[in-house]
């Protein structure tokens, strides 16, 4: 064992007595000496610590850095260099870099901000997810999962920028994540929704009405939804091309582009709404300069949900939300008989591997999308139920009787 540096007393030619110090590198080996410039040792010492916590301490070289010393700057949109990087090939959004700088800021640092980078192995992240997993906060593996991919980029990068040697993240995988317990919505609840009386579970407000319609339909994501607008609403179909959300109007999730068929009845009630909003937004209160607020539209599900008889304990206890109409969509579809290619191509939730393959995809092969649409939103009367031919009819009478005697 031995410190970070060694003094050493020498007499120059002017015949001054001045400190010098030697250095140890990542390696231990000795290195040095150079000069401190002062005449005690005290003074040197002090000289010493300061390039220490400047990360200074070995001339023309600069130390390893803790955690804390190597992200600075980290996330910052305009300047941090891994972001400056990945926008030379991919696009991002400032959403990306906001959500890393708050888990850095709030996770990441306060645990290993101290650890010199070389010091952050395989063992300790392991140990970090223990740490996480017993907090009071009570993480979900999930979120637990998110927090460790911000601390693998950021490793990953300090392994390509030549700082640390090995990649301890190699020798660790992620949690498993928790499973979700979700039970979609009916189809006999869809059509109670959107069929049988509308105007009751929707207030007769077409905006969240269709809004609610048009994700069940074609599986899109709330923001999708919302940042649909008139000129995008043809004969026949729609184009998906953006989205709205609290960064604004920009590319989808998957920044991917397409045509989706939809049935006539759906194509009215988006065009009624063009006629309001013209070609700007088309859920919008306002003319269209604007969307309806994502907490709004998921509210009107709830009471509509609530409405059809459907209680709140049950919502939460199901797992209801805006973007169980994405699984509603996916079952509605795959029951009818298209194929997995034809549902993603609908849908666009597809690995990033097939991403180009499904750009070639022949939209003719969804000629079976508006049919799924008008057998959902075709009103079907309940059929009352035949009594088994095996099985004598009890009458009421009967049947009280029965009980009497039970």
């Amino acid at each position: 064992m031995h410190n970070d540096y060694t003094l050493v007393t020498r007499r120059v030619p002017s015949g001054k007595k001045v400190v010098y110090f030697y250095a140890y590198d990542q390696d231990g080996k000795r290195r040095g000496p150079w000069t401190t410039g002062q005449a005690t040792k005290t003074h040197a010492r002090n000289y010493c610590n300061r390039l220490i916590k400047e990360g200074r301490l070995l001339p023309g070289k600069q130390g390893m850095p803790t955690f804390a010393e190597y992200s600075q700057g980290w996330w910052e949109w305009d300047t941090c260099a891994y972001l400056k990087d990945r926008r030379k090939r991919h696009v991002l959004t400032i959403g990306y870099a906001v959500k890393g700088k708050r888990i850095l800021d709030n996770q990441l640092v306060p645990y290993f901000g101290k650890m010199r980078l070389d010091k952050i192995t395989a063992d300790v992240i392991d140990k970090w997810f223990d740490y996480l997993s017993e907090s009071e906060q009570k993480f979900k593996t999930s979120t637990i999962n998110g927090f460790y991919a911000t601390l693998l980029t950021m490793l990953k990068w300090a392994v390509r920028k030549k700082i640390i040697q090995s990649d301890p993240t190699l020798e660790i995988s992620k949690l498993h994540n928790d499973p979700k317990h979700l039970e979609i919505i009916t189809r006999k609840e869809f059509k109670a929704l959107f069929v049988k009386d509308w105007r009751g579970p929707w207030g007769s407000n077409l905006i969240y009405c269709a809004a609610n319609k048009l994700a069940a339909l074609t599986g899109m994501r709330i923001s999708e939804v919302l940042g649909l607008k008139g000129e995008y609403v043809y004969d026949d179909h729609i184009f998906v091309c953006a989205q709205y959300d609290k960064w604004g109007y920009r590319p989808t999730k998957t920044k991917d582009k397409t045509n989706i068929p939809l049935a006539p009845e759906m194509i009215a009630d988006l065009k009624r709404l063009v006629s309001i909003n013209g070609q700007g937004f088309l859920f919008s209160e306002d003319g269209g300069s604007k969307p309806i607020d994502n907490k709004r539209l998921l509210n009107s599900l709830y009471a509509a949900l609530v409405y059809i008889g459907i209680t709140k304990t049950e919502i939460k206890k199901r797992g209801l939300c805006f973007h169980a109409w994405r699984h509603f969509c996916n079952t509605e579809l795959l029951k009818a008989g298209l194929t997995i290619p034809q549902v993603q191509a609908v849908t666009r939730h597809k690995t990033e591997r097939m991403t180009e393959w499904y750009n070639h995809f022949d939209a003719s092969d969804l000629a079976k999308v508006p049919m799924v649409h008008a057998s959902l939103l075709a009103d079907e009367p309940e059929k009352p139920k035949d009594p088994p031919r095996d099985e004598p009819v009890l009458s009421l009478v009967k049947v009280e009787e029965v009980e009497k005697t039970a």
